[in-house]
């Protein structure tokens, strides 16, 4: 694993790196749809590496580095001056080298390589398929990688030179004698009969310029207002073209792909500053809503996929990621976020009804195996164990530190289907059917009733992590409590309770809700699911507490989460930190593996930006109102360009 990892992305196309942007070693690479096409991207000067200078990230596509000769000590020999994109189907890499010292020849060299692994096999997944049989050919200016993978499919990179070289078979090489030499190398990343597309870093550079001026000056503090503006472009950045629109990815740089719950949070917490995405989100995952019952991939008729691939592990079946379906909170938030929706997008409810309805039914039979009214999971011994946001195979456990098994119902799944039913109801009120809504409101308030008795934990004036497959209260303090404030199911008189125990010397890190307590069983600051925090969680209990007019609570959430983006060398939150107490002016503790940017993350301080005035909360679509335009019309146009596949 990199101790460092850099990352360049747009639409489908990211390049993972090392610290300096180099395809180099371990997972480091330039993939396409869940495919590794380069394993080895690296330049040399006279056989050595060159000096970095200064790498700047201008923006999330685009790298400007300045370079020297190996050893530059007070006087530069050879400079190298560099901008690195990837945009469409296109890195282009553009050097300019210019010789200040000396009048010998020397040699500039580009080391390549392909190996055509599937994103699985570089993480280690097993069953892989072991090394690729990848033909090299020298073409008309420049080199060829191809690869036919075992379903047929013919993968190529294909690597153009504006200056001749020679290839010895590892690389590319020339040898200069200029003052100033001009290079430019473009990498093409194709499938089947697809032809080199010409990316346009220039006008991808002006969407993001007009991203950061839709949000200029919405918050006082310049800080704050560089983690916002980060925000919008990490959330730019992480789209891919979808034929529904432009949808985001889960989080750089393992998770471009569809998923159901992320995505749907994602939307849940943007939807009014950009209802665009919000409705690709629905509209793209109702395509793949389940029709037949699959034990592998676990799909059941109106059930929310959880994952969908589209590597070659995936495609000859060797995954069950075509599309997953392990997950039990996809399918209430779907409908959650389409009765959302559908308050702004009147036809939203007729046009997706027949999907919204099947996940209604998805929740009602195959959602509530044991027919208890609560929503639950089935541990998939081959998968997923724990089907929820926090899906690591220990994050979910009895007081006596015993993994559950059965049934599980988990806490914050019973807020989604609450929402899911109240949603449920406004749709179809929207349809002319009042009599059925009423119904759904019905359900909602049984559920409720029923929630209160099963899960409340009146000895902590707080709620239980979930009930296991014998029905049995996991008393362990976790922070999903606090998160499910965010779907209106806990009685408004015990609000203050959760919020003051999710703020409590346990739970509460001074930078966010550890997932679980400081004392309890398998604590680990350091651990995924176990003592971590994860922003996306802490501020969805923030939004929770702004519902129930907490409203210092919520500022005081949303504070250190902005503190915490602020503590980041690049402003940016990452996917979690340690669960370790905020000390001094010590930033937070990194997680090693974490996935950087976030789609959740990114996503937060659109989310919570509000929060942090003292004026009073912004209505919907004013947050990122600018002078004579209409609120979502710059974020918009540059979501949408997202959409075109560029």
């Amino acid at each position: 694993m990199l101790n460092i990892r850099t990352v360049l992305k747009d639409n489908h196309l990211y390049l993972v790196g090392n610290q300096n942007y180099e395809i180099a070693e371990g997972e480091s690479g330039l993939y396409r749809r869940d495919t590794r096409f380069l394993s080895r991207y690296e330049w040399r000067l006279d056989g050595q590496r060159l000096q970095h200078l200064l790498q700047h990230q201008r923006y999330p596509f685009w790298l400007h580095e300045h370079a020297a000769n190996a050893d530059v000590g007070y006087t530069m020999r050879i400079g190298v001056r560099r901008d690195l994109t990837v945009t469409g189907h296109e890195l282009r890499d553009t050097l300019r080298i210019t010789r200040y010292r000396g009048e010998a020849p020397y040699t500039l060299s580009l080391a390549l390589a392909a190996d055509f692994l599937d994103m699985f096999e570089v993480r280690g997944w097993p069953g892989a398929l072991g090394p690729r049989n990848v033909e090299t050919r020298e073409v008309e200016g420049g080199v060829e990688f191809r690869y036919t993978a075992q379903d047929g499919l013919l993968c190529r990179a294909l690597v153009q030179t504006s200056l001749p070289a020679r290839w010895d078979g590892e690389q590319l090489s020339w040898t200069l004698t200029a003052p100033v030499s001009d290079l430019q190398i473009r990498v093409f990343l194709l499938q089947g009969e697809e032809l080199p597309a010409s990316g346009d870093p220039a006008a991808l550079a002006a969407e993001y310029d007009a991203l950061a001026r839709s949000v200029a000056g919405r918050l006082r503090d310049p800080l704050d207002q560089a983690v916002l503006t980060r925000s919008v472009q990490d959330l730019r950045s992480l789209t891919f073209h979808t034929a529904h629109g432009p949808f985001p990815a889960a989080g750089l740089p393992w998770f471009v792909a569809p998923f159901g719950r992320d995505s749907l949070i994602i939307a849940l917490m943007v939807k009014d500053h950009l209802p665009e995405l919000a409705l690709a989100v629905v509209r793209a995952l109702a395509a793949k809503q389940g029709k037949t019952y699959d034990p592998h991939t676990l799909e059941q008729p109106g059930k929310i996929l959880h994952e969908e691939r589209v590597g070659e592990l995936t495609r000859l079946g060797r995954t069950p990621h075509r599309p997953y379906y392990a997950t039990a909170d996809a399918t209430p938030l779907f409908v959650w976020l389409v009765g959302e929706l559908a308050e702004q997008h009147r036809e939203l409810a007729q046009e997706l009804r027949p999907h919204w309805e099947a996940a209604l039914h998805w929740l009602l039979t195959d959602g509530d195996p044991d027919g208890d009214g609560f929503i639950e999971y089935t541990p998939d011994p081959g998968g997923i164990t724990n089907a929820v946001w926090k899906d690591s195979g220990d994050s979910t456990f009895t007081a006596e530190g015993k993994d559950v098994s059965g049934h599980v119902a988990v806490i914050e799944v019973q807020g989604y289907a609450y929402a899911a039913y109240l949603a449920a109801a406004r749709l179809y009120r929207l349809l002319g059917e009042g009599a059925r809504g009423a119904e759904w409101e019905s359900r909602a308030a049984r559920l409720r009733e029923r929630f209160q008795e099963a899960f409340w934990w009146p000895e902590q004036g707080y709620y239980v992590h979930g009930l296991d497959g014998d029905k049995q209260p996991l008393r362990v303090l976790v922070s999903n409590p606090a998160h499910t404030l965010w779907t209106g199911i806990i009685p408004p008189e015990v609000a203050p309770q959760v919020a003051a125990t999710a703020l409590g010397q346990r739970l509460w890190s001074g930078w966010g809700i550890r997932t679980l307590a400081q004392g309890e069983p398998r604590y680990n600051p350091v651990s995924y699911h176990n003592g971590s925090v994860w922003p996306h969680d802490t501020a969805l209990a923030a939004l929770g507490m702004a519902r129930y007019g907490l409203h210092n609570e919520a500022r005081r959430v949303a504070r250190a989460l902005f503190d915490a983006a602020r503590a980041a060398p690049d402003g940016r939150l990452s996917e979690l930190f340690a669960g370790f107490d905020r000390e001094g002016d010590s930033p937070p503790v990194p997680y090693p593996a974490a996935c950087h940017p976030q789609g959740w993350d990114a996503a937060i301080p659109l989310a919570l930006a509000h929060l942090l005035n003292e004026t009073p909360v912004p209505a919907a679509g004013e947050l990122l109102r600018t002078s004579g335009e209409p609120p979502d019309e710059v974020l918009g146009g540059a979501f949408r360009a997202a959409a075109l596949g560029r």
